[in-house]
Formats: C-alpha cells, sequence, structure tokens
C-alpha cells in the first residue's frame, strides 16, 4: 500500500532547484557543461515538479484506497483522470471515492 510513497522521492530534486549554486553544483556532478539559468526558470522547475509530485501522489493514493472496492477506479489512469478532474476543477461526478480513505485523500 505504501509503494506509492517512493514517488516521493522526486521532493529530493527540489533541493537542487532551491538555488543557482546548488544547480551548477549539481551540473558539474552529472558532467554536464554549466548553462546560465535564470531564476524565473528555476521557479518554473520548482512550480512544475510540485505539481507533478501532487498529482503522482494523489493519483497513487487515490488508486490504492478505491482499486479494490470501487468498480469506476479499476486502473491507474482511471485514478489519474480522476485527481485530475478533481484539482483542476470541482471534479465531473461521475467517479466518486467510495470509502473513506478515499474521501479523505480527495478532501485533503
Amino acid at each position: 500500500a505504501l509503494l506509492n510513497l517512493r514517488l516521493l522521492r522526486i521532493l529530493k530534486f527540489q533541493r537542487v532547484l532551491t538555488d543557482q549554486s546548488t544547480l551548477t553544483k549539481f551540473q558539474m556532478a552529472l558532467g554536464m557543461e554549466e548553462r546560465v539559468v535564470r531564476p524565473y526558470q528555476l521557479q518554473l522547475a520548482r512550480v512544475v515538479v510540485t505539481v507533478f509530485t501532487l498529482v503522482s501522489v494523489s493519483t497513487g493514493l487515490i488508486y490504492t484506497a478505491e482499486h479494490e472496492v470501487n468498480p469506476e477506479i479499476p486502473d491507474y489512469f482511471t485514478a489519474l483522470y480522476f485527481g485530475l478532474t478533481t484539482l483542476t476543477t470541482v471534479g465531473f461526478g461521475d467517479i466518486v471515492p467510495l470509502t473513506t480513505e478515499g474521501r479523505v485523500v480527495v478532501a485533503g
């Protein structure tokens, strides 16, 4: 059940995106050539990584909580659809969580 929490490893990547010097050290450690990265590019990268992490973890949690009980969430991609519609809108209402755990994930 907690295997989906492995996706939280991407949060370690957030540390690399904290400032210009940390990113430069990371690029040098990977053997990449040093590029000029503007502050707004680091901010945009942090936002993208944060949104990706939020969507991935919430999808994994809703799938883990609902796939055995809820016939409307048979696979991960349906859980991804449910998560995206719930995060970006009020939801369409075609899929609703049945378990208490699923409702906690959606409400949180």
